[in-house]
């Protein structure tokens, strides 16, 4: 029941995501599932995207997929699309193990989503909308992120939409 609402309320933060590109997640470790929504999307017009570890320290590289195509176990045994098309991504959808009210993300310390943000905010396009998605008992109070985390534009859980506050140039 809990995912189902999280699910949801992911759907209604989003809007419209025909055209756009929104990169995904295999859920791993008790992350939420994100449900029918990837093939809700893909029929309403937008590509998907999955996250693929180059190698320990760098960014992620996120390539084409769209439910039912195969995959092979990639890093940490995480499906992998086969076909190696890369896609930026215009939507970024973020498993959170953490998060506080101001929408910082805790992952599992390795820092790839950190440094793909980074990479995206800064190749000179438009960065990409970043949602993480959490359970409701991930909330945290009190802990500091690292200068080199990025914060996320929204994150949902299966209770309420925690929202940034507009920045400047985003």
């Amino acid at each position: 029941m809990a995912n189902e609402a999280l699910v949801e309320r992911l759907g209604t933060v989003l809007g419209d995501v025909s055209g756009e590109t929104v990169a995904i997640y295999w859920p791993i470790r008790g992350e939420p599932s994100l449900g029918a929504l990837p093939q809700r999307w893909v029929e309403a017009g937008a590509r998907l995207a999955l996250p693929v570890v180059q190698a320990p320290g760098a960014p992620l590289r996120f390539v084409a997929w769209r439910p039912g195509d195969p995959t092979v176990p990639g890093v940490w045994g995480i499906p992998t699309p086969v076909d190696g098309v890369a896609l930026r991504p215009t939507v970024l959808i973020v498993p959170c193990v953490g998060f506080d009210a101001d929408c910082q993300r805790l992952g599992y310390g390795g820092g790839f989503y950190d440094r793909s943000l980074a990479e995206l905010d800064a190749d000179g396009a438009r960065p990409p909308r970043a949602v993480g998605v959490a359970w409701d008992e991930a909330l945290l109070d009190g802990f500091e992120p690292l200068p080199t985390d990025r914060a996320l534009d929204a994150v949902v859980t299966p209770s309420r939409a925690f929202l940034r506050r507009a920045v400047p140039g985003r």
